[in-house]
């Protein structure tokens, strides 16, 4: 509402035009997971449903929003994280065909740094030789309905009277991680190297009293997985989508890290597509992935920055497929 008329007015957002409209909660996710699927499937070059041994070895890892009945009404009193296996997971394999185990259903209902977390584990199933790759899929959408409502409540928005909100969006995006002796084996197609992952937590959650967001401990996550070479010259993808308490944390740590990320260029994919949730992770490294395959040859490395609402943090660095540094995994977006 506009204060000064009274009259109710637009919200700028970046919806995705015929797929998302009619859709809420589950089935709005199931729309664009089911063609983050599709679009990897021909992207990647990957087997196609049938074929049985390739899909029966993956893990499926459904990084989604946080399950907050306060966002998602329909969830009720209490949220119950199974659904997410029982019925957006295996509505998705049905839909996609992919002859993927419910047994090997994993969810992640983190929010910014699901894709994160998600990678992090993949990083050791690949590594114990527990699965032979794994699927991500990251989807948010902040232009339903309740959700637009709760931001309203909590005064997130971008409108006349808040500069400093986000503007709501929506996005999916399906990752499909494997070994590079797996890769290697069967000749995949590789768009990028995971070099590097990292996740913490600052225990200050957005909405917490008194809660300081000075960079402190991301300025020592980011150092973590930069190379020992200073300073870093790729680029840092971003999750800041308008907030001030996002902003300050990023602006905290770089002025902490300084000369190591001086020659640094911020990327902020929601300057295009909004503010995307669960799915800016995901967003976040295909940007990475695309700009391999697309900008010149010096540009050898890139990270990828997430911090979320619940105080968490995490930083992911990735490679060139062809870099001389390229290491264990592959990825592609």
């Amino acid at each position: 509402m506009d204060l000064e008329s009274g009259e109710m007015v637009p919200v700028m957002g970046h919806p995705i035009r015929g797929v998302t409209e009619g859709f809420l909660f589950l089935g709005l996710w199931i729309r664009m997971a089911e063609r983050a699927i599709q679009d990897l499937l021909v992207h990647g070059q990957l087997p196609g449903p049938s074929q049985t041994g390739f899909w029966s070895a993956c893990e499926l890892m459904v990084v989604t929003p946080s399950l907050d009945p306060s966002r998602f009404p329909l969830l009720g009193e209490s949220a119950d994280a199974p659904l997410l296996k029982e019925d957006y997971a295996a509505t998705l394999l049905e839909l996609t065909g992919l002859p993927i185990p419910l047994a090997r259903v994993r969810s992640f209902p983190d929010g910014h740094v699901g894709v994160t977390a998600a990678m992090e584990l993949a990083s050791r199933l690949l590594e114990g030789g527990q699965s032979r790759r794994c699927l991500i899929v990251a989807v948010d959408s902040y232009l339903e309905p309740d959700t637009l409502d709760w931001l309203v409540r909590h005064n997130r928005l971008k409108c006349g009277d808040n500069p400093v909100g986000l503007m709501p969006g929506e996005a999916g995006a399906a990752l499909l991680l494997e070994t590079a002796h797996g890769a290697a084996e069967r000749r995949g197609h590789v768009d990028a190297w995971v070099q590097g992952i990292a996740v913490a937590d600052t225990s200050r959650p957005r909405d917490a009293e008194g809660a300081r967001r000075d960079g402190i401990l991301l300025a020592d996550l980011l150092s973590s997985i930069l190379p020992t070479t200073a300073p870093f010259q790729g680029d840092l993808i971003v999750d800041l989508n308008g907030e001030e308490w996002r902003a300050r944390e990023f602006g905290g740590a770089l002025a902490r890290l300084g000369r190591t990320m001086s020659e640094a260029r911020v990327v902020l994919p929601a300057l295009c597509l909004g503010e995307v949730g669960a799915a800016s992770g995901g967003v976040g490294v295909c940007v990475a992935a695309r700009a391999f395959a697309r900008g010149p040859a010096k540009a050898h490395e890139r990270i990828v920055l997430s911090v979320a609402e619940s105080g968490r943090l995490a930083v992911i660095r990735l490679v060139r497929p062809n870099g001389a540094d390229a290491v264990s995994k592959k990825i592609w977006d």
